[in-house]
């Protein structure tokens, strides 16, 4: 369709900028996507935004209202095309239009079929100039949560285990508490507030007691499931 441009490798900064304002929303955003946006003109960072927490404004509009000066003709990089259909929030692509952007620059397609290139389209078809698959593969990595979610309606699962070097996973008498490194046992407690839930079978629920909780880092605890 015209109006529409594949790639765009000028404009691999901006995007890079994006993704690190969408790892922000982290463990916050769930079932939405990570998603960061940059308004630039003329070299200039204007603006920028990130979806905070689901239910609350999109990354768009975060980078409109955030604004030093006019948005109207600037370019707006967004990590994933900006959603065309009402859902918690109006959509992003009327919003927009609204601001007559000079151009808009996306990283990936949404899977989702309520979008599914329809906010691209739309701009397209409003005479705006939109460049689509900026770090395309990038993008996609970055929210491969959401993707695979979309795409087939199962949870993304990471699975998390210690053992010490000779292939063990506690001491002989069953006294270790930990096995893992500090900087491993860090790490774990990331995971526990990226990802939604963690689940533990009733045999290490009734032997090690654990908390199941985030203590080690500032985050959210998930939900605990046992079977």
């Amino acid at each position: 369709m015209s109006g529409i441009k594949k790639n765009g490798g000028n404009d691999e900064y901006y995007m890079r900028r994006a993704l690190r304002l969408a790892r922000r929303g982290e463990g916050r955003v769930s079932p939405n996507p990570l998603v960061g946006a940059v308004i630039v003109r003329n070299g200039r960072i204007i603006g920028e935004g990130y979806h905070h927490r689901c239910g609350e404004k999109h990354a768009e509009i975060n980078a409109i209202e955030s604004a030093a000066e006019a948005v109207a003709g600037a370019d707006f990089y967004v990590n994933l095309e900006p959603c065309s259909h009402f859902g918690r929030t109006p959509p992003c692509v009327d919003a927009l239009l609204a601001c007559r952007p000079g151009r808009v620059i996306v990283g990936a397609v949404d899977p989702n079929p309520l979008v599914a290139g329809k906010g691209i389209r739309t701009l397209a078809q409003h005479r705006i100039e939109t460049t689509v698959g900026v770090l395309d593969e990038a993008c996609r990595r970055l929210n491969e949560v959401f993707f695979k979610y979309i795409r087939t309606g199962l949870p993304f699962v990471t699975v998390k285990f210690a053992q010490t070097l000779d292939g063990r996973i506690a001491t002989a008498t069953g006294h270790s508490r930990w096995i893992s490194s500090p900087p491993s046992l860090r790490f774990a407690h990331r995971l526990r507030d990226l990802h939604d839930a963690i689940l533990v079978g009733a045999d290490t629920v009734l032997t090690d007691d654990p908390e199941l909780t985030c203590r080690l880092i500032r985050g959210r605890n998930p939900l605990r499931i046992v079977i």
